[in-house]
């Protein structure tokens, strides 16, 4: 799996029948009561697009994005139930939703919810008024409705529908907003989205205002608001375990002076599997493929009634190839599929009595690496009872960051590549400056074997 993670362009708080603008403050405190308030931003999908455009990238039916947002009750349970600074009950039992901007708008200089005079430190005022704000989008240009929408907003639908519940108040949101952004890569226009309260609550007259609060684009801590995306584009490439009667996955790579290329878009070639004596196996013919990610197209199949002794080779014939609108000689590849019963073990109890060193290479222990270099990380599993290095189909890796005690993860235990090697490419180019920990682990009879330490290593920026 491949991750990517987009950031906010822009952001801003709006308050009803306010012109205050609040765009620079590190949260955005969404309440409702004597007031309405709304979160509306806009996140920068220019980089994923590129991706996607240079076919770095792959969308396809199991591609997801979501929204995340860091509730500011993080890290200190004592906020939940109250508002230290402004009086607000933290409110619990309610739904947020999440919609769409038809219209352009300029984030503004704000910083405080109310005028508190001069900052004479900072040589500033941190109260501003100027748009955007409830009324106003542009200095020169309205809302074509006051607070963006009234009654009837463009909702954006998620996995779990088209709001976001909160038991307690104090919840991460994690939003799945595919549809919304699969259509920005697609070239529909994003002029940022808003996140407040369900209509409803804006008619709510409680005693005392109900808020909930989330870190913005200007926090200064690591959890600054994104939306990740996730690309099903692993490769289990089984052309030296191929078992008859088991759907399995061959691959062709694709390399243009060593990096992976893409042949002539919309040039999907088809495959022949053909037996040991050069005949194609019935039903095994003009098989489609699928570009899962630049420069590598799968097919997948199954090879059945058909007699599979471990020894035979069989091919697979890549057919309909053309690079950069020149059409290329078929290529044919060799494999041998060994019987379905090489699988199992039958009889006396095995047990794993073998012991690995696990070495990775493609990063350094400790090593400071430059935002945006994209590292290929080698994980080698070598038996120490026998001397050989071990190919394995279950080998993942996770990375976190440490805030005091707590880890905070990154990405959780992702299952990495298998091809003639275990390994699995780190795009560096979208984690935030600042330290990292990695770890690695394989699962193996049942066994889990992890690298003796944690890897750490951390992403700089050169200007």
């Amino acid at each position: 799996m491949s991750y990517y993670r987009s950031y906010f362009e822009k952001n801003n708080t709006i308050v009803k029948d306010s012109q205050v603008n609040t765009a620079k403050n590190p949260t955005t405190e969404i309440f409702y009561g004597s007031a309405f308030s709304k979160f509306l931003f806009k996140i920068d999908f220019t980089d994923l697009k590129n991706k996607v455009t240079n076919g770095e990238l792959v969308v396809d039916s199991n591609t997801r994005h979501t929204l995340h947002l860091t509730n500011t009750i993080f890290g200190d349970e004592g906020l939940k139930g109250e508002n230290r600074t402004t009086g607000k009950d933290r409110t619990s039992s309610f739904d947020l939703i999440v919609f769409s901007l038809g219209q352009f708008w300029d984030e503004g200089l704000g910083y405080d919810y109310e005028d508190s005079g001069y900052d004479f430190v900072n040589g500033n005022r941190t109260f501003d008024e100027r748009p955007s704000n409830w009324f106003y989008r542009t200095t020169l240009n309205q809302w074509s409705t006051a607070g963006v929408f009234h009654d009837s907003p463009t909702l954006i639908s998620g996995y779990t529908g088209n709001k976001i519940h909160m038991d307690n108040g104090n919840e991460n949101i994690d939003f799945d907003m595919t549809g919304y952004v699969n259509g920005i890569i697609s070239g529909n226009t994003n002029h940022g989205l808003g996140l407040s309260f369900a209509v409803v609550y804006q008619y709510l007259t409680p005693d005392r205002d109900q808020s909930v609060a989330f870190f913005t684009k200007y926090t200064q801590t690591f959890f600054e608001p994104y939306v990740q995306s996730y690309f099903e584009d692993r490769i289990d490439d089984n052309r030296n375990d191929f078992v008859e009667k088991m759907t399995q996955n061959l691959y062709l790579y694709v390399t243009k002076l060593g990096n992976p290329y893409n042949l002539t878009t919309g040039s999907t070639p088809t495959v022949d599997i053909l037996d040991s004596t050069g005949t194609i196996i019935t039903g095994l013919s003009g098989l489609t493929t699928t570009l899962i990610r630049k420069g590598v197209y799968e097919v997948t199949f199954s090879i059945d009634n058909v007699s599979c002794d471990g020894k035979k080779f069989f091919t697979d014939k890549w057919k309909g190839l053309s690079i950069d609108g020149e059409s290329v000689p078929d290529v044919s590849q060799k494999f041998v599929p060994k019987p379905y019963t090489s699988k199992f073990t039958i009889g006396e109890n095995v047990t794993e009595l073998q012991r690995y060193a696990v070495q990775f290479f493609g990063i350094k222990q400790n090593e400071k690496i430059r935002s945006g270099d994209i590292r290929k990380v080698i994980v080698t599993f070598r038996s120490i009872d026998i001397p050989k290095t071990v190919l394995l189909d279950e080998v993942y890796y996770r990375i976190y960051i440490e805030e005091g005690r707590t880890q905070v993860m990154v990405h959780d235990w992702t299952r990495i590549d298998k091809t003639n090697e275990n390994s699995f490419l780190f795009d560096t180019s979208y984690f935030i400056p600042r330290e990292y920990f990695m770890e690695i682990k394989a699962k193996t009879h049942s066994e889990e074997i992890f690298y003796k330490e944690s890897i750490t290593f951390e992403i700089v920026n050169e200007r």
